[in-house]
């Protein structure tokens, strides 16, 4: 049975505007023996651009169906042909792995993880505390990356990947994985623009469903993060089991 499990998180749009990026996890995974699933469905997501919280919950699911390894990489990430296993930088002492950005923080568009119950305790923390304030210093501005920045803080089992793991801005780099997130590396205006009408689209999406959802019962709204986790393991049961 695969110990390892490569995912990406592809809704919202996503799913259309970076099919290259996407096929190359899946190529990576393949050529290394991996199993990769990439999450599509639902196709929009009712909680938006929140929806990033998603990969945590589903860390934490795949964690506890029994992988010893987990790797998450951004929908808008390349995984270059020639990154290594994954493996090559696991140590005994360290059960999460990110790499830095260029603010000097860790970035969450590339986590990777092992298996252990002080990792999945952390995971778990993180999740219960995302309506939880963070420090101004820890703010990305919105989503479950500046949680992660705070919690990662004097974690003794966490360690810096090189930046060749997840490169956001350095257009000279041999990398390994390169994240084309918002900053230096994501200069294609069709991009930008891409991303600011799919942002759009989503939260206009989003508040029709919200409307149309009190409308019907107001005091039946329950915990968005949850409902879309558990919409997205019935889809895809590699999270839930192995």
């Amino acid at each position: 049975m695969q110990k390892t499990l490569v995912f990406s998180i592809a809704i919202n749009g996503y799913q259309w505007l970076y099919r290259d990026c996407i096929a190359s996890h899946n190529r990576y995974a393949e050529v290394k023996g991996y199993h990769y699933q990439v999450v599509t469905r639902p196709h929009i997501s009712a909680i938006g651009v929140e929806c990033c919280w998603l990969k945590l919950t589903l860390m934490l699911a795949a964690l506890k169906a029994g992988y010893e390894t987990v790797l998450f990489v951004d929908a808008d990430a390349y995984i270059n042909a020639q990154t290594p296993d994954l493996h090559t930088v696991l140590s005994p002492s360290h059960y999460l792995y990110l790499a830095k950005s260029y603010s000097q923080r860790y970035n969450s568009g590339v986590i990777l993880v092992k298996n252990h119950p002080q990792l999945r305790a952390w995971l778990q923390k993180v999740i219960s505390h995302r309506h939880s304030t963070i420090k101004p210093e820890n703010d990305v501005g919105g989503g479950e990356n500046g949680h992660i920045i705070q919690y990662a803080k004097n974690c003794d089992f966490v360690t810096t990947l090189n930046r060749r793991w997840n490169n956001t801005y350095d257009p000279q780099l041999l990398d390994y994985i390169r994240h084309f997130s918002f900053g230096p590396l994501r200069q294609s205006v069709y991009l930008n623009l891409s991303h600011k009408l799919l942002a759009r689209l989503t939260k206009g999406i989003v508040k029709l469903r919200h409307y149309s959802q009190w409308h019907k019962s107001p005091t039946a709204i329950k915990d968005p993060l949850l409902v879309l986790t558990t919409q997205v393991l019935k889809h895809y049961q590699c999270f839930s089991q192995r």
